[in-house]
């Protein structure tokens, strides 16, 4: 084989190697944006692979092409991707780390194939340079074949292993990379030293450490497997903690009717108390009315209609526990010179349990927004609407016009309150994300509004569905 030859098939197999490259590192995307299939992401993706092949042909390093690549990949994920920002780089030093270690593997069985294929060229013959050209030629072709191999197969496993990836964070990353970098170092060391020129002669590491042909594989194998290792007990870890998370919901969703039950027992004993009473309190303003202690049955009346006011409710709801709920969340808002009035009509097309999760949360909010409020400015007003199947429940109440906000599919006002538990967020913090679990459950959603100094929440119920879906 002439030289122009050779110097075709190996600018040809170049061009299969950044091939590979691109598609490979489009997987490893793929794995990590998987919510992200829009015909945009398409169009880059094409764009990405001609980019590098003709970045290829020009006469320019491999790290100009890694360069470009690593900017226009950080340019397109802060521009259509912010919020997964970590997750482009991780999926950038995941990449290189595969790279890398497919390159261990596939020089390691180069090495040992063009050894083979070396020791049976005669030195002696015209032909040499020819033959030396076509052994390399197929040494390359092996190289880049083995090469392909390896990196698809290591980067179908972590394709499959990441399934659950979703947004990553920081902390994640590093946690995640550190093998990353790792793997790259060490081959970065080794491809260092494979062939070092020492005065006029060469050292070879392979022929000097004959062993390290087999090792150097090896030691890729076993980052690999480090790497797969821990993204795999990173998500079982991310899935135990949602589990534990969702069962923490559940257990303050119970404690919070359950303490609500026991309010209504309690409403309803001090009512049959007061029934019991009636006799005696009317004993009691006969006798002084007998000996004429008007002023006394004046003040006596007056103590007995505190009580009684005590136990009347304003709001009739239609059912004894959201009755309790809505008149208890209205005197805790009076005494704390919130203005709150309710237009709530139950009619049981929601089972009250969860409908009462959903009151709680959005009122407890709503308070404790207004109580940072100037005193007296403050307001809640609660509706519940019917439309056709959909009943929808709006809490619209002021704020102080600095509560902390997340954007996303809807606006999400986020927590203060810290929690000790790692990973686990205050029962304020979970408020809104009970009440879109129960909405969800009904083929709803929660949608959250925020203008000038006023929240307005508006959660939608399909009335049946859950028990249709059952």
């Amino acid at each position: 084989m002439s030289q122009p030859a050779y110097e075709m098939i190996n600018g040809i197999l170049d061009i299969w190697k950044i091939s590979i490259q691109a598609i490979m590192f489009l997987v490893l995307w793929a794995a990590a944006f998987r919510e992200r299939k829009g015909k945009r992401d398409g169009i880059a993706a094409v764009l990405f692979i001609l980019a590098n092949i003709g970045i290829g042909f020009l006469p320019c390093t491999v790290w100009v092409r890694y360069g470009v690549s690593a900017f226009a990949i950080m340019g397109y994920a802060g521009i259509c991707c912010k919020k997964q920002i970590a997750n482009a780089v991780f999926v950038m030093l995941a990449f290189y780390n595969l790279h890398c270690l497919s390159f261990l593997i596939a020089n390691s069985i180069y090495m040992k194939i063009i050894g083979v294929m070396m020791k049976s060229v005669d030195f002696s013959q015209n032909s040499y340079p020819q033959e030396v050209h076509r052994c390399m030629a197929g040494g390359m072709f092996l190289l880049v074949s083995f090469y392909f191999v390896s990196f698809a197969v290591m980067t179908l496993v972590l394709y499959r292993l990441m399934k659950d990836v979703t947004v990553m964070a920081w902390q994640d990353v590093l946690l995640l990379s550190i093998l990353n970098v790792v793997g790259s170092m060490i081959t970065g060391i080794i491809r260092g030293l494979i062939t070092v020129k020492i005065e006029d002669e060469f050292f070879i590491l392979f022929d000097e450490k004959p062993n390290l042909i087999w090792k150097a594989p090896m030691i890729a194998m076993l980052i690999f497997i480090g790497e797969a290792v821990l993204i795999y007990l990173w998500q079982r870890y991310r899935i135990l903690l949602v589990e534990r998370q969702k069962h923490f919901q559940e257990e303050q969703q119970v404690k919070a009717m359950k303490k609500r039950l026991e309010e209504a027992e309690s409403f309803y004993g001090s009512i049959r108390k007061v029934r019991h009473e009636m006799k005696n309190h009317m004993a009691n303003i006969k006798g002084l009315a007998g000996a004429g202690e008007y002023g006394e049955i004046e003040d006596y009346v007056r103590r007995m209609d505190e009580t009684m006011q005590e136990l009347e409710y304003k709001y009739m709801t239609g059912n004894a526990v959201t009755d309790v709920i809505i008149n208890d969340k209205c005197r805790r808002a009076e005494k704390a010179g919130i203005r709150f009035d309710a237009d709530f009509r139950y009619g049981g097309e929601i089972p009250v349990f969860d409908l009462g999760i959903i009151l709680n949360n959005l009122l407890d909010n709503a308070i404790e927004a207004c109580e940072k409020h100037e005193p007296g400015k403050g307001y809640i007003h609660l509706m519940l609407k019917r439309k056709k199947q959909f009943l929808l429940l709006e809490v619209e109440n002021s704020f102080d016009g600095a509560a902390p906000v997340q954007t996303g599919r809807n606006l999400i006002p986020v927590t203060t309150k810290q929690s000790t538990m790692p990973g686990i967020i205050m029962e304020h913090g979970i408020g809104l994300e009970n009440v879109r679990d129960v909405a969800e459950r009904y083929f709803g959603g929660v949608n959250i509004k925020v203008k000038g100094d006023v929240f307005h929440v508006t959660v939608m119920l399909q009335q049946g569905e859950v028990g249709e879906g059952k």
